[in-house]
């Protein structure tokens, strides 16, 4: 097989029981496991892969699909789930568990990308973009999205170095910022 390892990093390997509404040990026993994102290089998928330090069990073989949801519930305790199992990674310091965290989201948008048609590229233009700020959110001149119609908008130019805050009403606490995920 053609595969390289992305990412590396020590933890527990657990999956959650739903029985008994627990988190166990993934295999025979508890202990630490070397935990590797693997990536084949000739047809792009990846999957994690954890063997135990101590008896080299292999204790997760599972493929990252597209769309997989990757929970990092705390900052040494992440999570994912595919159709069989809910796997749990009790990672042994902050540091492997932000490395783990990086190449995961990593493989997800190479997956996610993979699977959208991409649209032609763009003739380059040497026009900057103009960006303006309105009360309840950030509009692109060119983003695609139907402009907002508020009775009570205020427009305000500024730099695509980053818009600032609009405070325009009493209620501006009820307002946020939109971003292109809204």
């Amino acid at each position: 097989m053609n595969e390289q390892s992305i990412a590396s990093a020590r933890a527990s390997v657990m999956v959650y029981d739903d029985t008994s509404k627990k988190w166990i040990p993934s295999g025979t026993s508890s202990g630490l496991s070397k935990v590797h994102i693997f990536q084949n290089i000739s047809n792009n998928t990846f999957r994690v892969v954890a063997r135990k330090l101590q008896d080299h069990e292999v204790v997760i073989n599972c493929i990252i699909l597209k769309g997989l949801k990757y929970n990092q519930a705390t900052h040494t305790f992440h999570q994912w789930r595919d159709n069989k199992q809910v796997y749990g990674l009790n990672f042994s310091s902050r540091e492997d568990a932000d490395g783990f965290a990086r190449a995961m989201t990593h493989a997800l948008d190479v997956l996610n990308s993979n699977s959208l048609p991409r649209p032609p590229p763009q003739p380059m233009t040497q026009q900057p973009q103009t960006h303006y700020q309105q009360a309840n959110g950030t509009y692109d001149e060119d983003m695609g999205y139907s402009p907002m119609v508020q009775r009570t908008a205020i427009y305000h130019q500024v730099s695509p170095g980053g818009p600032t805050r609009l405070d325009s009403s009493p209620s501006a606490s009820h307002s946020r910022t939109m971003t292109r995920e809204d």
